[in-house]
Formats: structure tokens, C-alpha cells, sequence
């Protein structure tokens, strides 16, 4: 099979503080590389980058039986990462990942958080907070009585924006958290900070859904990381305490009634936000023990060191065996949707 395999060029300098997130998908890119090759697909890497006709241009010219969908932004900006699978959707080629309005969902933490409510699926209390905007202080001041909060941006993945600050335990220091995003990253989301446990739940659909093994953060508090959250160096700074700090522990150590539950809201929330191959939906529970949606990824980090890969090779599966799967499921949708008509000509 001819695959052609798509991702977002970084574009920002290597000391620029988000760079890390931005060139992470290089891995994935690489991996998956080798294991279609390995199983003998003729597999080409394509990199794009602005301006959007350049884009248009690299998509038109890519011949292949699928392509994977690695795109997580574009001309550094994630908000731009449903657009290009739209450029997808448009010229009618098969692609791997979730479509694009499941995407541009997503993406929006406080648009995702309505329908996870809507639908009947636990999210913690939240307040969503526009730049230019007036904090709800009456609000936030009775929230607090009850615990800290948590701020972070609401429009944003790979933990940007989030760090030892975001728990916030008074009326000044949700204050200067905001103004702080706002100026960084602008839409802010403020939500019930959640003193439990933290889960990434990995959902496939290859073809059929399925949960992975569970993994959970054992938070290791030190110095630089005196709460239990993951923090953007939790993730992108390797051998950091912060990273020491969040160790992932898969499969994890769950009562069977507590693991059930995160399973079935896990698959709920994968169905509820049109989510389609694969996806992670990260969960806390309070101190209660009760569970809530953190949030939904819908293009999670599938590089062979992440932990959607972890939860891959616990399941049973090689990592050879989830790129074969993951190509094969996209061009059998694609055989049998009715816009199958739609096909660009060779």
C-alpha cells in the first residue's frame, strides 16, 4: 500500500518554551515510518507548513492509498488542526484520525465540556473567562470556600499554559493566572480543582471500539512540583522533577467497580464528541473517589515512547500491528463511505 504520512512542520525556534510539543510529532512521524516499512508499505513523510497555498499544493500532489493524519496545528497555531483535515475531507482521500469537527470540538475545552454535560457524562464545575472580560467574583469567591481552583487555557493541548501556578487558592491569584493566560493564550478556562487520582483512558476503534489497559499518574510531590498535576515539563521536560515527579503506571492498580466506570465513560465520551480511530480521554477523580472528564484528545501523542503506545503494547498489540490496523480501518471507511464518489483522479 502506497502511505503517505502527514504532520505539521515545527515552525517555532528551539528556545522558544512550547518548542518541545510542537516537534514531539517527529517521533510519531518516524516510528511509523519504520513499522510500515518493516510490514512493506511504501510509505513518504510529508511536512507542511504556511502559507495555506503551499498547503493546499503539498495535499494535492500526495498520491497515496491513505494517509495518516499527524497534523496537530498549522503556522504554529492548534487551532488550525481541524482546518487541514478539512483540506482532507475535501479532497476525498482516505485519512487516518477523528474528522474534523470532532476536532474543532475538542479543541474547545469549554464547548467540549457542555456536551460531555449535555450527554449526561461527569465534568468538574467550570467558568470560562474571554480576554476583556470580567471575572465572576462572586462566583469564584464561593467556588473557593469549597477548594482550590484550577486555571489553565481553553484552547490549548500538550499541557501549554499549565505549571506549579495553576491551582489557585484566593481571589488575587486567580486574578494574575488569568491576566497572565489571557495575555499567553487568550480564552481561559477556570474548573474545580480535583484532589484524586489521574487516569488517561487510550479508546480505538480499529475497526470496533475498544479500551485499552488503564494507566495512571503516581504523583511523586518534590520541591518544583508540589502539586499532583501534570505540568507542560511534566511532559516535555525529560529527566526534570517535574517529569520524575508524574510517573505513568500502566496497567494500573484499579478496584474493578472504579475501573469499569473510567472505561465506560471513557467510550461514552470517544462517542459523544465524534471521535473516530483513536483517542485518550483523561480522568481525576475528587477525593471522594468520584470520577470526571478532564478532557478529550482526539489526536493524542502516538509516538512509541507515549503513553497511548504503552497502553497499545499492554492490550496485546505490537506497534507494527496498530499502524497496520490504523491504515487499514481508514481505507476500508473510505471504501465504503458514499462519498467514496468524490475521489480526486490520479
Amino acid at each position: 500500500m502506497q502511505v503517505a504520512i502527514l504532520y505539521n512542520e515545527p515552525v517555532l525556534p528551539r528556545e522558544h518554551p512550547d518548542y518541545a510539543s510542537e516537534a514531539g510529532v517527529l517521533d510519531s512521524v518516524r516510528a511509523l515510518t519504520d513499522a510500515l516499512q518493516a510490514a512493506g508499505h511504501a510509505v513518504a513523510a510529508t511536512g507542511v507548513r504556511e502559507p495555506a497555498s503551499a498547503l493546499w499544493d503539498a495535499l494535492r500532489a500526495i498520491q497515496a492509498d491513505v494517509i495518516v493524519n499527524l497534523v496537530e496545528g498549522f503556522a504554529g497555531e492548534s487551532r488550525h488542526e481541524p482546518h487541514v483535515a478539512g483540506c482532507l475531507e475535501l479532497l476525498g482521500v482516505p485519512y487516518t484520525g477523528s474528522p474534523p469537527e470532532c476536532l474543532a470540538l475538542v479543541h474547545d475545552k469549554v464547548r467540549t465540556k457542555q456536551l460531555l454535560l449535555g450527554a449526561g457524562l461527569p465534568t468538574a464545575p467550570f467558568w470560562r473567562v474571554a480576554p476583556g472580560e470580567d471575572l465572576p467574583r462572586e462566583a469564584l469567591n464561593a467556588a473557593l470556600e469549597a477548594g482550590p481552583l484550577f486555571v489553565k487555557p481553553a484552547a490549548e493541548d500538550a499541557s501549554l499554559g499549565i505549571d506549579v501556578e495553576s491551582v489557585v487558592h484566593d481571589w488575587a491569584a486567580i486574578k494574575s493566572r488569568v491576566e497572565k493566560l489571557h495575555r499567553q493564550y487568550g480564552l481561559v478556562l477556570i474548573e474545580r480543582y480535583l484532589n484524586g487520582r489521574e487516569f488517561n483512558v487510550a479508546v480505538v476503534a480499529l475497526p470496533e471500539l475498544q479500551v485499552l489497559p488503564l494507566a495512571e499518574i503516581v504523583f511523586q510531590r518534590n520541591q518544583e512540583h508540589p502539586w499532583p498535576i501534570v505540568t507542560y515539563d511534566s511532559k516535555w521536560a525529560e529527566g526534570s522533577l517535574a517529569d520524575r515527579a508524574t510517573p505513568a503506571v500502566c496497567p494500573a492498580n484499579v478496584a474493578p467497580p472504579l475501573a469499569d466506570r473510567l472505561r465506560r465513560i471513557a467510550a461514552a465520551a470517544f462517542r459523544a464528541t465524534g471521535c473516530r480511530g483513536y483517542a485518550r480521554v483523561d480522568v481525576r477523580t475528587d477525593s471522594a473517589g468520584e470520577p470526571f472528564i478532564l478532557e478529550v484528545n482526539a489526536n493524542p501523542d502516538i509516538g512509541p515512547a507515549a503513553g497511548f503506545a504503552r497502553a497499545i503494547r499492554e492490550f496485546g498489540w505490537s506497534y507494527a500491528q496498530f499502524a497496520e490496523r490504523l491504515i487499514a480501518t481508514a481505507a476500508s471507511r473510505f471504501m465504503q463511505s458514499p462519498s467514496e464518489s468524490l475521489r480526486r483522479s490520479p
